[in-house]
């Protein structure tokens, strides 16, 4: 029998994929009650996770935008299988780029066994996971706290993140699709990105099955700007047109 908290997580997984569901729909694919999602679904809206809507729910926007600790429990078996195949490709000594997204925070723990990375982030999480542990050298942008996610996206940290070269940087995205590539919600974040990934020499695109065929406002990465995507999603035609050259990588 699945365990309540496990329903819960299926439950906000389904819902991140981006369509509404009703409560019929939902019942179905989790095998329970109608009631039974019509119950959990109240505690969800509780906890301000999903919105009701006639005869069903859809993910609250303030979860598909943060806070962090909502977004890193989101598809979170999914983002760690995909953090264990980036740091197959993380060899000792060296130095990345994390960016501040619940991805990026998988991927750090998933580093934890590597040793003397150089790690530049203007993530906490990330600094936390990885400063201090194996000889690694980490280097942490500062300015204004974003609290929703945890990270520092003001000109103070950008200026800080400016003088380093990072031979990979490591980034996820709220979205991708074929005609827009590489979207996100916060124009401090993908600002931010942007830059490092100027400013790296390889980049890897981290994102879960849950981000493909949406776009988002503001623009991170073209696929010609990425060298490799790593996912839970084998590439189909649409995509394979647009990242010729992209070594696709399937967790």
């Amino acid at each position: 029998m699945m365990k309540r908290r496990d329903r819960r997580q299926e439950m906000l997984d389904l819902l991140a994929q981006g369509e509404p569901l009703g409560i019929h729909r939902l019942a179905d694919t989790l095998a329970v009650s109608d009631e039974t999602v019509r119950r959990e679904l109240r505690l969800l809206e509780a906890d301000g996770l999903i919105e009701r809507i006639h005869g069903g729910a859809r993910l609250a926007k303030s979860v598909e935008e943060g806070p962090f600790e909502a977004r890193l429990h989101r598809n979170a078996a999914a983002k760690q299988r995909i953090a264990a195949a980036v740091a197959r490709t993380v060899a000792d000594g060296d130095s990345l780029y994390l960016d501040a997204s619940s991805t990026a925070f998988h991927v750090a723990q998933a580093l934890k066994g590597k040793r003397d990375l150089t790690i530049v982030t203007n993530a906490l999480g990330v600094a936390t996971e990885l400063g201090g542990r194996h000889g690694n050298r980490l280097y942490l942008a500062g300015g204004e706290l974003d609290e929703r996610y945890r990270a520092f996206f003001d000109p103070t940290a950008r200026a800080y993140l400016a003088q380093f070269r990072p031979g990979m940087a490591i980034v996820s995205t709220e979205s991708v699709s074929p005609d827009a590539g590489f979207t996100d919600y916060h124009v401090g974040e993908g600002e931010l990105c942007r830059q490092m990934i100027a400013q790296s020499r390889a980049v890897t695109m981290a994102v879960d099955a849950s981000k493909f065929d949406r776009a988002s406002i503001v623009a991170v990465a073209s696929f010609a700007e990425v060298d490799r995507v790593v996912t839970d999603r084998a590439v189909d035609p649409a995509y394979a047109a647009v990242a010729a050259g992209v070594d696709w990588m399937a967790a």
